[in-house]
């Protein structure tokens, strides 16, 4: 007992390592390499033009995500103002919700306050999950969402209570407003799976949930009010080149029936072969350092299911059909993007925390596995930082490698088991710190949307046009009113404006412009033409492309 209370101390200190080191991404700015410049646009029109229910930008309507999460960083921009941090901040927290509903569904579960630790440690040290708490999607808020309406939803199902149907409500109705209704299938898949094995069908139709499934699309109305506000009042509008364009038809049919059949506005054209295996291996790196642990948890789950008593069987038939329902329905659709799996991924971390507390006391493959790879991780971290950085960075990221394999050198006496969990957890992370200061630190000196809005910004009464440049860095960073344009009749009519552009379009803009001054040139280009370079300063210096903020005065 005094060991694994010992040992919960550490789960408890490694929890808070992570949530520490994760949290550094909130003080980066946002960058192009993700399309947190996009989403943080929108959120930054809703903010300053007190417009919460029309989604715009770059001056048009915008109809391809729900509402939740623009209102929610709108909301941060008013209270900390337009910033980086301002927009990560919302979906670092409902990050962190969801971290608090995995510990709490797996105490729930099992009963069990190590393996509800570990659960949460796992989830919290995903890389995948790392990532998506500061590169701020829909999944961010998804996390916090799906797992608290999972919980209550479950207990619901235990014991009736109005607490639990008005809890798994909300959070369902904040699911749907922040991705659509297929958000239903991954909350509800446990449950079903659980009805089947005990042949509960009934509750399908069953008016306990009906009423909940009622109540979860009425804490979704402001949603539903936002889009025929925007959509389906102004039918003149053209959205996908189209008028008549219905915002509740989108969210109830083309949003996520359309992107699954390819029927939609929004669909992919040109799968690739084998598509269906997609998420296989992006799991191998999304779920990483637990990525080889799941697939054994699953298999000694299987094997030895029979042999498992009935609370264990039950949390075993919940998890691996909350997790594998959703993972097939992802992977049938020839619409993928890899961070769509993230939302199951606390599934996956109470199954993998469960097989490892039983095999605690042993010396199990795996466990030895788990330490090389980690062992691994950190020599090729330290390969690739000797490579790619320099100056102060470098020492910083020399000296937290240190400190790294005196740790590990410090607990190398442990069991396995210990080891098998600590190492992992160090060592993804010393690569997220790296990934953050790659994205934030070392790109944004070539992210020309920043660099000139840090020019246009010393004179932000000065109007901005974005033309041939398409920038969402520069329309979220630019204090200045923002307008695009891609050809001269699109120009608006403004007697004094900052031209962003090209340096190809500078002989045009001044035959044209005869008073235009060249106020400031910026050096850069997109993260696929300047990360792989970052070893090579020619190679680097060949893929950058010069852009001009010119100062135009009709």
């Amino acid at each position: 007992m005094e060991y694994m209370t010992n040992f919960d101390k550490l789960l408890k200190k490694l929890i808070f390592l992570v949530i520490i080191v994760t949290a550094v991404g909130l003080f980066f700015p946002l960058t192009s390499t993700s399309f947190g410049p996009w989403y943080a646009s929108i959120s930054k029109y809703i903010a300053l033009s007190n417009n919460w229910s029309d989604l715009m930008l770059s001056n048009q309507d915008w109809l391809d995500k729900p509402h939740f999460p623009f209102w929610m960083a709108a909301i941060s921009f008013k209270i900390f103002g337009i910033n980086s941090f301002a927009y990560i901040l919302p979906g670092f927290l409902f990050h962190l919700v969801g971290a608090l509903y995995t510990y709490k569904l797996a105490k729930y579960l099992y009963n069990n306050e190590t393996i509800a630790l570990l659960a949460c440690l796992i989830y919290l040290s995903v890389f995948h999950l790392m990532m998506s708490a500061i590169d701020v999607r829909a999944e961010a808020y998804l996390l916090g969402q799906i797992m608290p309406a999972v919980y209550y939803w479950l207990k619901y199902d235990q014991k009736f209570s109005l607490k639990y149907l008005l809890l798994g409500a909300f959070f369902t109705g904040l699911g749907l407003m922040t991705k659509g209704i297929f958000v239903i299938i991954t909350i509800v898949s446990g449950l079903f799976c659980i009805w089947v094995y005990t042949k509960r069908l009934i509750n399908v139709i069953h008016p306990k949930w009906i009423l909940a499934l009622g109540l979860s699309f009425a804490f979704a109305l402001p949603e539903f009010v936002a889009l025929y506000l925007q959509f389906d009042l102004h039918p003149e509008k053209i959205v996908f080149g189209h008028t008549h364009v219905s915002g509740l038809r989108w969210f109830f049919i083309d949003s996520q029936f359309g992107r699954f059949f390819g029927t939609g506005y929004i669909m992919s054209t040109a799968p690739m072969p084998f598509h269906e295996l997609f998420f296989i291996h992006t799991f191998l790196w999304s779920f990483l350092p637990w990525s080889l642990v799941y697939p054994v948890a699953i298999y000694y789950s299987l094997r030895y299911f029979k042999r498992q008593d009935s609370s264990t069987k039950f949390a075993t038939i919940f998890l691996l059909g909350n997790f594998w329902i959703s993972f097939v329905m992802f992977s049938v659709t020839t619409f993928q993007v890899d961070h769509y799996t993230n939302i199951i991924f606390p599934f996956a971390a109470i199954l993998s925390a469960k097989f490892m507390c039983d095999y605690a006391k042993s010396n199990h493959k795996i466990f030895t596995i788990q330490q090389g790879l980690a062992l691994l991780m950190l020599a090729l971290l330290g390969v690739i930082i000797g490579i790619v950085f320099h100056g102060l960075v470098l020492a910083l990221l020399v000296g937290l490698e240190i400190l790294a394999v005196l740790l590990v050198v410090k607990y190398w006496g442990q069991i396995p088991f210990v080891k098998a969990i600590l190492l992992p957890v160090v060592a993804i992370c010393m690569v997220h710190i790296c990934y953050s200061i790659i994205n934030g630190y070392l790109y944004h000196q070539y992210d020309t949307g920043y660099l000139a809005a840090q020019i246009t910004n010393q004179h932000p009464e000065t109007p901005v046009v974005d033309y041939e440049f398409d920038s969402r860095a520069l329309e979220f960073y630019v204090q200045n009113k923002y307008y695009r344009a891609n050809n001269p009749a699109e120009l608006p009519p403004l007697q004094s404006f900052y031209l962003v552009t090209q340096d190809k379009n500078w002989s045009a803009i001044a035959a044209n412009f005869p008073r235009a001054q060249l106020v400031g040139q910026v050096k850069g280009n997109l993260p696929e033409k300047v990360l792989p370079h970052l070893i090579n300063a020619t190679e680097l210096a060949n893929n950058l492309n010069t852009y001009n903020i010119i100062l135009i005065q009709r």
